[in-house]
């Protein structure tokens, strides 16, 4: 295993970078900056031009040891081939469990892990996941994240031998073993549970009946005397998202992250009609906290060799400001390689829970490479 962190934007260095890696390793991961502005008919030629596999997405910001960083890239060369598939407009509503069954088909019997990396700005991610985990249910451990910039806006997030790609998840699975953790801190802020009687792909319609934003917006000014319009929604939901109970227990965060004239809560992750949520929140000590047993989660595991996969979430970073890097530093081990992002959606499982799309969770995955 091999890893660069490239501190500036230059593309040279970049192609440089990615061609002698390609060199050394048998497949790449790649992480890099929205602020880089890489345009695609820049790199897709970079991209093409490499032989061996390539996954990786663009994020708000990436994490490498224990720093944040919002310009640059990590390069991280591993010794274990993997197996890639890409899902292209997946915007598009079709029947997902047959589609990924088709394209994915039926895994190597050694396979351990998949890697899942998607555009934050597609429909149907959390359908796809479900579909990946009914067609491979608990055999593997998953994680993973969704790609985007800080505006939520479309544009080309996936790196992929193919180059740049929008609209597409890809999925690299793998033969090395891994092991991961999930956690995200939040409680409810009450009792109170909203029925969501209106809802389609992200966006929550009606919550009781009645427009979601306006339920929203009164819950948090009687409560906390917060005032919501369409241009601080963001800023204040990273810090009182919504939680969506699982019939297992455990709580999954969804973040509202814009609004319409119609009132309607959208999300970056999907909803579901006559489920329930709850208003969340948290301090910053119960976020770091939530961090590092999420990687303690992973100590219990030794490969010969291995790194560790950080996926946190821009939100985390909203709420938490300047000690943000206290997050970094409880999870971070100075005699392990950590690398990650800060991304528009994470996807993780541990072989003993369901496969799930999250929100402002943070998941540690310790990973093997021979």
């Amino acid at each position: 295993m091999i890893s660069i962190l490239l501190e500036d934007k230059n593309i040279a260095t970049f192609e440089k970078a990615l061609q002698d890696m390609a060199k050394k390793c048998q497949s790449i991961l790649v992480l890099s900056c929205a602020d880089n502005h890489f345009a695609k008919e820049q790199i897709d030629p970079i991209l093409k031009q490499i032989t061996i596999p390539i996954i990786g997405g663009v994020f708000p910001a990436i994490v490498y040891h224990d720093k944040q960083y919002e310009e640059g890239t990590i390069l991280v060369g591993l010794q274990t081939p993997l197996d890639v598939t890409i899902l292209e407009n997946i915007s598009q509503e079709r029947d997902y469990a047959t589609f990924v069954e088709k394209q994915v088909g039926r895994l190597d019997p050694k396979t351990e892990s998949m890697f899942l990396f998607f555009d934050a700005t597609s429909t149907y991610i959390d359908t796809i996941i479900q579909a990946l985990f009914t067609n491979y249910g608990l055999t593997l451990n998953y994680m993973g994240g969704s790609a985007g910039n800080k505006d939520f806006l479309p544009c080309p997030t996936l790196f992929s031998n193919q180059g740049l790609l929008e609209d597409c998840a890809l999925i690299a699975t793998t033969t090395a073993r891994s092991t991961v953790g999930v956690k995200h801190g939040w409680e409810a802020i009450n009792e109170t549970r909203y029925h969501i009687t209106k809802a389609k792909g992200k966006v929550i319609y009606e919550l009781d009946y009645q427009p979601a934003l306006e339920v929203y917006r009164k819950a948090l000014k009687e409560s906390y005397d917060l005032t919501i319009d369409e241009t601080n929604l963001f800023a204040t939901s990273s810090s009182f998202p919504l939680g969506i109970k699982r019939l297992s227990g455990a709580i999954v965060v969804r973040v509202p992250n814009e609004t319409n004239k119609e009132g309607t809560l959208i999300c970056t992750g999907e909803v579901y009609e006559n489920s329930y949520v709850q208003i969340l929140h948290a301090n910053n000590q119960q976020l770091i906290d939530a961090a590092q047993q999420a990687s303690l989660s992973t100590k219990t595991v030794h490969y010969a060799k291995s790194f560790n996969l950080y996926i946190g979430c821009l939100a985390r970073l909203f709420v938490m400001q300047d000690e943000f890097p206290q997050e970094l530093n409880a999870i971070y081990q100075q005699d392990e390689l950590l690398v990650g992002a800060l991304s528009l959606g994470e996807i993780a499982n541990n072989q003993d829970h369901y496969l799930e799309l999250y929100n402002s969770t943070a998941v540690f995955a310790k990973i093997e490479d021979d």
